[in-house]
């Protein structure tokens, strides 16, 4: 109930415990929504009643941010209409439930309070005198929280509390209070808050679009007034709202915002300028000030220039030492070419900026966020990818860039020089390039902390466009800067001035204070830029790592905390260079705000009494933040295991080392490594080596299979070898063939009408056909082995001496002739350093006879001998590949796809060729090791760590390799050149030496957008592209192979792209391939995508389709609509029924109609029987459109819209040329399958036959290859069942049954419909 004059929460009341008073408007638990956090009270009024007949004394105590006046001022002024709208009670339960009463106080009102009466004290007491009442205020205020104000923030809801209590001797009455506050924001976007519109026309409008937008939860309401102008009327300038509306401020509801359409009409010559002052009338401390500035000139003419890209650049939130790049694109809508002169005006305190122009259709620009090496590529990158851009890390270095531009729509050809210059360099030093002899010279000068800079010159050819890439790159600040750590706002504007061009070059630039004639007729326009600018800067603690004693091989850990301290996330990375001292080495992001812990590992190898070491945290981003760490440590042996190192030395891979790190290694992926074993005696030295129990499944050591044994003689495992590694080789290269060989095939078998890229891209490496040789078959079994995994041929083919003749000659091979057998004669291929796939294979009769290799007893003849040798000298050199170019984090940055595929390809060669060493035998476990005298014994460590997405693995591994000496040391110290003193000849042992394997752990997770592609209906030899989007869910790169089962349903399948690839972290890929079935039926296949360095990580997609016969002949519509017609009578009008023969060979349709007893459209008791006109032969043929010119015609059509909007001429007179030529042929002009889709020549009418077989309901056409009949059609109801009650208006059906006379199987039924009107 509202009671007059007075607020809604008067109504509200409640009693005391005891009943000794009231309290109206202040219930015992009150929410206070939607309160404005501003630094200004909200006021609640309320009132309290003595109920008694003696005088009562009410103390009043607070809790919280809260206060009671007795008389406040502000209340006082409030008149009696403001005061019943000024509480809103939106939530008012029962007075017996005692539930929270929701209440809203008018922010309307509370702006036209004065905060000063709001700041006097508040009471403690209040008298009351018998049965009156007091009206009291209880105020309430929110403090603003320390938070940033930067655009793109979000402002939520805080809730705060407070209590009141009042006390009338014993009698109680609480009231429990929630405030619901939150802060006011108003944002503008663009954030630049600035339009700059130069060289106006007098006369004509311009329009800019601005946002006022609202940052917070909670509703606001804003002004906008002009403080500065030098227009004070303003007739030219209007502010208008999403309706034309004139705009001066309004309401925003929570994240709500607004337009303001600026429009600009000038009436004179001359300069504007105004600047608005946009107010949050909810909060005085948010405000918004933008400015609008114009230029308008004598000139009757449009501008020569326009700008195609955003009027204002906003580069976001950016760090410190961090490349962001946006484009801006220029058209030159003239009819002579112009040159672009750019400057940079404003606060580019602390600033880099670069440009690079390109064509308009010429490679896009690299990623807004990227490193300055990714951001600028080297001069090799840059001619492969034919794109201008700066490769040199120098800031102060120029770039020039000749282009020779080409002569229709703006197109280009770049040819590109990358060289430094300085300020005296002229401009018009190009090159002249192409027959037309154009040239183009582009300048980019840094700009750093100048007021204003020439930026960056172009030639823009008539109707051509033009894009500059604007690359912006801010400086750290120290450390003692106020902005340290925080965001900085800087804007600046760069000013573009465009003139004529003299010549064929822009000239240079004319000297201060003199202005040539094209700077006198130059146009101008600005762009207002803006970038919130933070540099990070982090803290590491403790300073010192103190390790204190720490006893040979024995590891201990100790921890650094690394904090961020600034509001942008911070890169770090340990460097070090210690044998003891271990920690990653890996770059650390470190969100705002947080902090993260890095181990620091000591492992000694031998005393030390005072270790002393640095590490040194750099931070990437602002390197005057780099951190230095001592660590000191004493290393003290006191169980004698630095006395191995006496005996025999661990050296990885030449440094003398206790442990080995294998860096980032994704779960699941194998990595090598090798430790070399170097005895230091001079007599042989037996090791024993084995793992940890716990790990012993996730690493493991293999030593090399040995070639002689002492006596010089071949051992029997070298004679295994070499003939099982050449029986693995040509296996795995036969499966390789065998897949090359059936996607080549698919891809010659794909219809031209699917518009495919020539067979050589479709499978971009050459494979040449395995050759004929003796004992070589091929079996069945090879083509359907599905556990055999299928990939390419071999890396490094198997080519030994004896049947080189049968290598191609472009083939690149390892040479392992025994004349220039080395470990390095390697040849690499052109250009991206992998080797050639493998073309031949050795004969069975030149590997090692079975005979030969068993019998042991027998030395082998001299042939053998040197093929065994050359195998084995050959797998050495496959291990020293491996452990030299196997990646555990792939590369990302290739010249071209066939680079990128070509990577993969040797990735996945390499894994197979470990399989290939272990299986062969060429690496054995390693349990035991015999050392020669003074000989090097290599261990290799293969680490493959097990893992899944589901069940995380920690973030580093930690293992141990156990050493022990087998001879006693006091027997091998007389042998060794040590000084020791120390006696071993009452020690039989000395401790297990153990050696510390290391590992960072990283996910290499594939997913799959789809794993069920369903094509749906299809024809055979129709083609259809799809693709599928592979997704890398980890934060390093992913390697793919996409492999197919080799069935012969396979062959359909044909890929676009290279089946190998990689897709970047947290990124995604699209990979198109061709399905062309060959076979009608159900289709089903499966497409593997393995992870190559995840194993188990694999996925699966599974094709599916419902493939057709080919159509012999087509209808145009399968649904004939009449009009009404009563039961009995023939319908009045005539449809026509056109049908077209798809081949080439002549076709006998039957046409008729279903009988009322044969059709099964019965539920509205009548039917509908076709009937053929008598006159039917004299009918004129129509021009029938498949359904593939049909499909090009909706295309053709659509481009026509978008040339006549774009206003190309040009392309319109093409594109109707097309449509004419489409629509007046009947068909695309595909020739090449066996059904004609289109002929230029109409066929001939009287080659087209019909003979009527049952009356006038039956019919059979003569159709000549690529001919088209039209057959007028008429129906009559017939009633179906008299037992059905017939509705005027009921729907009738019919059919008619088209098939060829041979083949009654490929039937195609035309409806036909019609309405039924009964007789009056």
């Amino acid at each position: 109930m509202t009671v007059r004059g007075q607020p809604a929460n008067y109504a509200l009341l409640w009693r005391s415990a005891e009943g000794r008073f009231s309290v109206r408007g202040l219930p015992p638990r009150v929410h206070l929504d939607r309160v404005y956090t501003n630094g200004l009270h909200a006021l609640v009024p309320f009132w309290i009643t003595n109920e008694t007949d003696q005088d009562v004394t009410v103390e009043l105590a607070t809790e919280g941010p809260l206060k009671v006046q007795q008389q406040n001022a502000n209340w006082s002024a409030v008149s009696t209409a403001q005061r019943e709208t000024y509480v809103d009670v939106t939530t008012a339960p029962a007075a017996e439930d005692r539930g929270e009463v929701t209440m809203v106080c008018s922010a309307t009102i509370q702006r036209e309070f004065s905060e000063v009466f709001n700041q006097l004290g508040g009471v403690s007491s209040v008298q009351l005198a018998a049965r009156k009442t007091a009206e009291l205020v209880l105020l309430f205020v929110a403090e603003a929280a320390e938070t940033d104000s930067g655009d793109g923030q979000r402002y939520e809801y805080e809730t705060h509390g407070g209590h009141v209590t009042l006390r009338a001797d014993t009698d109680l009455y609480d009231v429990t209070l929630r405030a619901s506050t939150c802060r006011s924001v108003l944002e503008m976007e663009p954030p630049t808050s600035r339009i700059y519109i130069d060289d106006c026309v007098i006369g004509r409008t311009y329009e800019r679009a601005l946002r006022v937008r609202n940052a917070s939860a909670i509703g606001l309401d804003w002004t906008m007034t002009v403080v500065e102008t030098t227009d004070p009327s303003l007739s030219a300038l209007q502010l208008l709202d999403s309706d034309m509306r004139p705009l001066s401020g309004g309401h925003l509801g929570a994240r709500g915002d607004t337009q303001v359409l600026v429009r600009y009409t000038p009436h004179a010559a001359g300069e504007f300028l105004s600047r608005f002052l946009v107010e949050n009338s909810n909060d005085p401390a948010s405000l918004r000030y933008w400015v609008f500035r114009a230029r308008v000139s004598q000139r009757q003419k449009l501008r020569r220039v326009e700008l195609l890209s955003d009027p204002d650049i906003s580069f976001g939130d950016c760090t410190s030492g961090v490349w962001y790049s946006r484009d801006i694109r220029f058209k030159n809508v003239s009819d002579t070419p112009v040159v672009m002169r750019l400057r940079v005006e404003g606060n580019t305190g602390g600033l880099t900026m670069k440009s690079a122009v390109r064509a308009d259709g010429a490679s896009a620009s690299e990623p807004n966020t990227a490193d300055a090496d990714a951001l600028f590529p080297t001069l090799s990158e840059l001619i492969s990818s034919r794109r201008p851009s700066i490769t040199d890390d120098n800031p102060s270095d120029a770039l020039t860039v000749t282009d020779d531009v080409g002569s229709e729509g703006g197109s280009a050809e770049l040819s590109s020089r990358v060289t430094p210059a300085d300020d005296s360099m002229p401009v018009g030093d190009g090159v002249r390039t192409g027959e037309s002899g154009r040239r183009f010279v582009a300048r980019a000068r840094a700009a750093r902390g100048h007021k204003t800079a020439l930026f960056d010159e172009m030639l823009i050819k008539p109707g051509a466009v033009r894009t500059m890439t604007l690359s912006l790159l801010g400086n750290p600040v120290s450390s003692t800067s106020v902005s340290a750590g925080q965001f900085e706002r800087q804007s600046f504007t760069l000013f573009g001035e465009s003139s004529t061009a003299v010549g064929t070059q822009p000239t240079t630039a004319p000297p201060p204070g003199t202005a040539s004639n094209s700077e006198r007729n130059a146009e101008r326009l600005s762009i207002p830029c803006t970038a919130n600018m933070c540099t990070p800067f982090v803290r590491v603690v403790p300073p010192l790592l103190d390790f204190g004693s720490v006893d040979v091989g024995t590891l201990k850990s100790l921890y650094l905390r690394v904090e961020n301290l600034s509001q942008v996330a911070a890169t770090v990375q340990c460097k070090l260079e210690s044998k003891v001292i271990t920690c990653t080495r890996a770059p650390i992001t470190i969100a705002p705000q947080q902090s993260v812990s890095v181990r620091v590992d000591s492992y000694p190898r031998r005393v030390n009494a005072r270790y002393r070491k640095q590490i040194i945290v750099r931070n990437i981003h602002n390197r005057l933040n780099d951190s230095v760490v001592e660590v000191r440590s004493t290393h003290v042996d006191r169980r004698r295991v630095a006395f191995h190192n006496l005996f025999y030395q661990t050296l990885v891979p030449a440094n003398e080392q206790n442990f080995v790190d294998f860096g980032l290694v994704p779960l699941n992926a194998r990595s090598l490594r090798r430790v070399n074993l170097r005895n230091v005696c001079r007599c042989p030295l037996a090791i024993e080596v084995a793992a940890d129990a716990a790990d012993a499944g996730a690493f493991s050591a293999y030593t090399v299979v040995p070639q002689r044994d002492g006596s010089g003689r071949l051992t029997d495992a070298a004679c295994q070898v070499a003939r099982r590694l050449p029986l693995l080789e040509r296996q795995a290269a036969m499966h390789s063939n065998i897949e090359k060989f059936k996607e080549r095939t698919a891809g010659a078998t794909v219809p031209e009408a699917a518009a495919l890229p020539p067979r050589s891209s479709l499978c971009p490496v050459a494979v040449a056909p395995v050759p004929r040789t003796a004992g070589l078959t091929l079996q069945p079994d090879m083509f359907i082995d599905k556990s055999v995994e299928q990939g390419h041929v071999c890396l490094m083919p198997f080519a030994p001496p004896w049947n080189q003749a049968v290598l191609p000659p472009s083939l690149e091979y390892l040479d392992i002739s025994p004349a220039t057998a080395t470990r390095r004669n390697v040849v690499r291929i052109r250009g991206n350093g992998s080797s050639d796939i493998m073309a031949a294979v050795p004969p069975e009769s030149a590997i090692l006879s079975s005979e030969a290799a068993n019998n042991l007893d027998m030395l082998p003849a001299d042939e053998d001998v040197e093929m065994i040798v050359s195998v084995i000298e050959r797998a050495e050199q496959i291990l020293e590949e491996i452990i030299e170019r196997l990646d555990m984090i792939p590369q990302t940055l290739f010249a071209s796809p066939e680079a990128e595929n070509a990577y993969v390809r040797r990735q996945v060669d390499l894994h197979k060729y470990i399989d290939l060493l272990v299986e062969s035998g060429f690496l054995r476990p390693a349990h035991h090791v015999r050392l020669t005298a003074l000989g090097t014994e290599s261990l290799i460590v293969i680490l493959q760590p097990a893992g899944t997405p589901d069940k995380p693995a920690p973030l580093r591994f930690d293992a141990n390799l156990y050493f022990k000496l087998v001879d006693r040391p006091g027997d091998l110290l007389p042998f060794t050149d040590s000084a020791a003193v120390v006696s071993f000849a009452s020690a039989d042992q000395l401790p297990v030496r153990r050696f510390l394997v290391q590992a960072a752990l990283v996910q290499s997770e594939l997913e799959l957008g789809q794993k069920s592609i369903n094509v749906g209906n299809m024809q055979v030899d129709e083609a259809c592209r799809k693709y599928l989007v592979i997704q890398n869910r980890s934060e390093t790169p992913l390697m793919y192979a996409i492999r197919k089962t080799g069935s012969i349903a396979s062959g359909d399948i044909c890929f676009v792209d290279s089946r190998y690839g990689i897709v970047r972290g947290f990124d995604s890929r699209k990979v198109v391939f061709v399905f062309s079935p060959s076979l009608h039926g159900a289709y089903s296949e499966q497409i593997s995508i393995a992870n190559v360095l995840n194993a188990r990580g694999g996925k699966k997609a599974t094709l599916k389709a419902a493939v057709r016969r080919q159509s012999k002949f087509y209808i145009q519509s399968l649904r004939l609509e009449f009009d009404t017609l009563a039961p009995g009578r023939p319908s009045t009008d005539v449809q026509v029924l056109a049908i077209k023969n798809m081949t080439p060979k002549t076709r006998h349709l039957i046409v008729k109609s279903l009988l009322a007893s044969e059709d099964g459209f019965s539920d509205v008791g009548v039917v509908l029987e076709a009937r053929f006109p008598p006159n039917i032969a004299a009918a004129q043929p129509t021009r029938l459109l498949d359904r593939e010119t049909e499909e090009k015609i909706e295309s053709l059509e659509q481009k026509l819209k978008i040339a006549v909007r774009k206003n190309r001429p040009e392309k319109v007179e093409k594109y109707q040329a097309k449509l004419a030529k489409l629509r007046g042929s009947g068909g695309g002009g595909n020739g090449d399958s066996d059904s004609i889709q289109a002929t230029d020549a109409v066929p001939d009418p009287a080659g087209v036959q019909i003979r009527r077989l049952a009356d006038d309901t039956q019919l059979e056409v003569e159709l000549p290859p690529g001919g088209d009949v039209s057959i007028p059609v008429v129906v009559t109801a017939r009633l179906a069942d008299p037992k059905v009650d017939i509705k005027t208006g009921a729907n009738a059906l019919g059919t008619l049954v088209v098939h060829e006379v041979k083949d009654k199987d490929n039937v195609k039924l035309v409806t036909l419909a019609a309405s039924v009107v009964l007789d009056q």
